[in-house]
């Protein structure tokens, strides 16, 4: 009996201490394992709790720095459902969202916001066409990522202040806000301009695996030299200094027409 008795209390004291364990568990022990699932991304000084913890720095593919991240993991991965909160704040850039799973197994982010700074990333692409400057935010209400690709997305993306800074001046451009959709894995766009500066701006893109297309009407609202300058760049303007895009790359004709 006193076997008996000892044994069970062995058990109860091992089980006690793997539950603690798991309870408190520290972030840093599993790091390397999550690294290896961050597709080139890269994480420094880990600390905390896996359920409640940090990185002092995210990394980005190149080892450009991104900011410090922050996370909430649910318990409830124990029983192999995921919840997960996440927090990045960086110079230039800040974002949130919460991520979770479906039953097929399917990534799906809601109340997802950015905040950034053309300025900050603008000298990580050249373009001819200038360098980018004012904010842009995003909210994405809801995305539903499978094999990587948005096959459901619902949101809003607003540059406001919008500029271009060329080698000889700065364009002022005016604000932007461009409504976005995603349906069965074709995503739609709608961008205009909100009335408020130098141009108009009406068009819509759409995207697939299969291709992509962009329809844009951008006018001048003044007689700025330097505006309709930057718009001849883009392409041949009518005599009201109107540019109008048409582009598509892939097989965009296989993505359904949206209406403008």
């Amino acid at each position: 009996m006193k076997r008996s008795r000892a044994a069970w209390l062995t058990v109860a004291i091992l089980l006690l201490l793997v539950v603690m364990l798991v309870l408190l568990l520290p972030a840093r022990w599993v790091a390397p394992f999550v690294q290896s699932r961050l597709h080139g991304l890269g994480l420094e000084g880990v600390h905390g709790l896996v359920w409640n913890g940090g990185a002092r720095e995210l990394r980005g593919l190149d080892g450009h720095p991104l900011g410090h991240l922050q996370w909430r993991l649910s318990r409830a991965l124990l029983w192999g459902r995921l919840d997960l909160q996440l927090r990045l704040d960086g110079p230039g850039l800040t974002a949130s969202g919460h991520l979770r799973r479906d039953g097929d197994g399917r990534a799906i982010w809601t109340d997802v916001a950015l905040r950034a700074d053309p300025a900050v990333w603008a000298p990580r692409f050249d373009s001819p066409l200038g360098t980018p400057r004012g904010t842009l935010t995003m909210e994405l209400r809801r995305a539903v990522l499978q094999a990587n690709w948005p096959v459901e997305l619902e949101g809003q993306v607003h540059w406001h202040g919008a500029s271009v800074l060329t080698r000889r001046q700065t364009v002022s451009l005016g604000d932007f806000r461009m409504d976005i959709d995603g349906t069965n894995g074709v995503l739609t766009g709608r961008l205009h301009d909100q009335n408020n500066g130098p141009l108009r701006a009406e068009g819509h893109w759409q995207a697939s695996p299969l291709g992509w297309r962009l329809d844009l009407l951008l006018q001048p609202r003044t007689a700025d030299p330097a505006l309709r300058h930057w718009l001849a760049r883009l392409g041949r303007p009518d005599a009201d200094g109107t540019v109008r895009l048409h582009r598509r790359g892939g097989l965009a004709a296989a993505t359904p027409e949206a209406a403008p």
